[in-house]
């Protein structure tokens, strides 16, 4: 059986090799109509395509490995979703590897990705993790990394994440403006850039509105539901009922709501304001206030970013690239 080649195809089709290379991997610089002509030829001709003859010849192995702290999650669902379709429209495969936020299973997804020979990482870190000596190796191999959402500035990888601090201060600002006074917060961990600047936004807004801020109604911890539901039973202890609650994540406010669901109080007595929201949240007898993250955009970016840097021959600067996030009620 003779091996179809892509010059094959496009001297079928009366276009260039390139074209129906692009086509194949569903590149947006071709139009859907002659994409969708060229996969249907390719069938018919009995194409496959050379991988190996590919990764050799340029080295690479047209893979990149994506590692989460989880995947039961909303936010980095959608975020793997938008890696997974920029990674497609260039040609590469993705290996996901969850961490379950452990950082001893982060770095061991990390050697096995490296010695799998990816191509280049995109990572979410753990909140346990806090430092970024876990990706010396990765620096060392010469491999490109980006972070997104959690991450280290300074690390000398690029970084792309919601402008935390802003979107905070926004999103208590907007309780603040509806006549809440008595807010408590749940804060992720301080050794976390995320917990420590959205808990900076809140502390600021609360301030800059001449509001007092007992530190009994603040709760530091993770990211999950049980932090939520720990978190808001000390300030229930030790400062007691809120009027309203931030939670450092949509996670964190649904711990919350069981907490109040189990001990019989009123949903609508505290208001929840989440950084980060699900498209369930209108089906919650009490919908939270949600900070809303472009978390499919977040996904994407960082694809666009490390394929930018896995492709540019002359090292450049890392990139630290913020998006906004709006208050959604």
């Amino acid at each position: 059986m003779k091996n179809v080649r892509l010059e094959d195809i496009a001297k079928r089709l009366n276009i260039t090799k390139v074209s129906v290379s692009k086509a194949l991997r569903n590149h947006k610089d071709i139009s859907i109509k002659t994409r969708k002509k060229v996969k249907e030829l390719a069938k018919e001709m009995g194409y496959h395509p050379n991988l190996q003859a590919r990764s050799l010849a340029s080295k690479k192995t047209l893979t990149i490995g994506v590692i989460v702290p989880k995947i039961a999650h909303t936010f980095f669902a959608n975020a793997i979703e938008g890696i997974y379709e920029a990674a497609e429209e260039s040609g590469y495969k993705v290996i996901l590897g969850v961490s379950h936020e452990k950082e001893k299973l982060e770095r061991e997804n990390i050697e096995s990705m490296v010695n799998s020979r990816v191509d280049g990482l995109v990572v979410s870190v753990t909140e346990q993790t806090k430092s970024p000596d876990s990706f010396k190796i990765v620096k060392d191999m010469g491999i490109n990394l980006v972070f997104f959402d959690r991450g280290f500035q300074n690390a000398g990888f690029s970084y792309i994440k919601v402008d935390d601090y802003g979107s905070a201060k926004t999103g208590v600002q907007h309780l603040i403006d509806n006549k809440f006074k008595n807010i408590a917060h749940i804060a992720g961990y301080s050794s976390t850039q995320i917990g420590r600047e959205r808990k900076r936004g809140f502390l600021d807004a609360m301030t800059e509105n001449g509001l007092n801020v007992q530190n009994s109604s603040i709760f530091e911890g993770g990211f999950s539901e049980m932090d939520g539901y720990h978190g808001f039973k000390s300030i229930m202890e030790n400062s007691g009922m809120p009027d309203a609650v931030f939670a450092v994540t949509y996670p964190v406010g649904l711990g919350i709501l069981n907490y109040l669901t189990d001990y019989g109080i009123d949903t609508k007595k505290v208001t929840i304001l989440s950084f980060g929201g699900s498209e369930f949240n209108s089906y919650l007898e009490t919908p939270f206030i949600c900070i809303d993250q472009p978390n499919f955009d977040l996904g994407k970016l960082a694809f666009e970013q490390l394929f930018i840097e896995m492709n540019n021959q002359k090292q450049k600067e890392p990139k630290i690239i913020e998006l906004q996030a709006n208050v959604k009620v």
